[in-house]
């Protein structure tokens, strides 16, 4: 089966030849479709996903693993938690900060939740004390230990999880897109479209995306302003300062949980960083500037199958 779907646009994928069963949930604060022949896989896929955000995730919901840490500083976790933000640390060590699954504490600080605020430099200096990776601790078994204040925020890694697990109830013989928030992981084929950063509605660029993950940051999609001046919804874990809108970076990976990752460690790189850091550790990236520029490493030529650019206006660049 070949199948199309679109990133950031979250169009319904559709298929080329047979006719697979397209459905919709609102989960972790997001819309998740998930397009395969086998309702009864699909819904055991949506069962994924609430579980993972109900029992394990969510920052929201009190009763979650994630939630309860938070709250206490300290706690006798799951395996799977555990696992889960050892890796986590294990990817801000690797990205030297750019992603930081501490990043809670200068969130709130900006308000990017909410209306969006501007902290004074004292304010900003104390939360950004605390998202420190030192400030998370693993005592075996199975302790974690949150120092200083430290709290998590799942936003840049827990759908990239949750695909993951999603797509490991799909049989060997079920192909299945499933479109998270607008990223995507596919088991089989989809023809994949990439949306202007600045039009969620218009594609600018398509592949052909086979039995990996591909998501997109971009800080056009939430914006606010404060103090006379624009910043998008991401922050930079290492200045602890919010970023300006500045295109996008998408991100092709076999694990959903490592795409997810990396788009946010790489968009808070910027381009040229994060082409350099991507083609030193065999990322596949592509980077749109705010010029309209694109950019992309050496591993993402290469994986990234039937890549055309389908708006003239924008142009690669070396």
């Amino acid at each position: 089966m070949f199948l199309t779907a679109s990133l950031l646009l979250l169009a319904a994928a559709t298929p080329a030849s047979s006719q697979p069963l397209t459905r919709a949930r609102f989960v972790m604060g997001t819309v998740c479709e998930i397009t395969a022949p086998d309702d009864r896989e699909i819904e055991a896929a949506f069962s994924q996903a609430l579980r993972i955000d109900r029992e394990l995730l969510s920052t929201w919901k009190e009763q979650s693993e994630l939630a309860r840490l938070n709250a206490r500083g300290t706690a006798v976790v799951s395996p799977e938690l555990w696992d889960l933000l050892a890796v986590a640390s294990d990817w801000s060590k690797r990205t030297a900060g750019a992603f930081n699954p501490l990043v809670r504490p200068i969130i709130d600080c900006w308000q990017t939740r909410g209306a969006g605020a501007v902290p004074d430099g004292n304010t900003l200096a104390v939360a950004h004390a605390k998202t420190a990776i030192a400030n998370l601790t693993f005592q075996p078994p199975r302790t974690i230990a949150l120092l200083n204040g430290a709290a998590i925020e799942e936003g840049a890694f827990g759908k990239g999880y949750a695909l993951d697990q999603m797509l490991a109830v799909f049989e060997s013989g079920s192909d299945a897109v499933l479109n998270f928030g607008g990223q995507l992981s596919v088991k089989g084929q989809a023809m994949v479209t990439i949306a202007d950063p600045r039009k969620r509605d218009h594609a600018i660029a398509e592949l052909i995306l086979e039995n990996a993950s591909l998501s997109t940051s971009s800080g056009s999609e939430k914006s606010f302003i404060a103090g006379g001046r624009s910043f998008s919804h991401l922050l930079d874990p290492r200045s602890g300062e919010a970023l300006a809108a500045r295109g996008s970076v998408s991100v092709i990976a076999r694990s959903g949980l490592q795409a997810d990752i990396l788009s946010t460690a790489l968009y808070v790189m910027g381009s040229v960083e994060g082409l350099r850091w991507s083609d030193q550790h065999g990322v596949a990236a592509m980077f749109i500037d705010s010029d309209d520029s694109i950019r992309l490493s050496r591993e993402f030529r290469r994986v990234a199958g039937g890549f055309s650019i389908i708006d003239s206006h924008f142009q690669t660049k070396e």
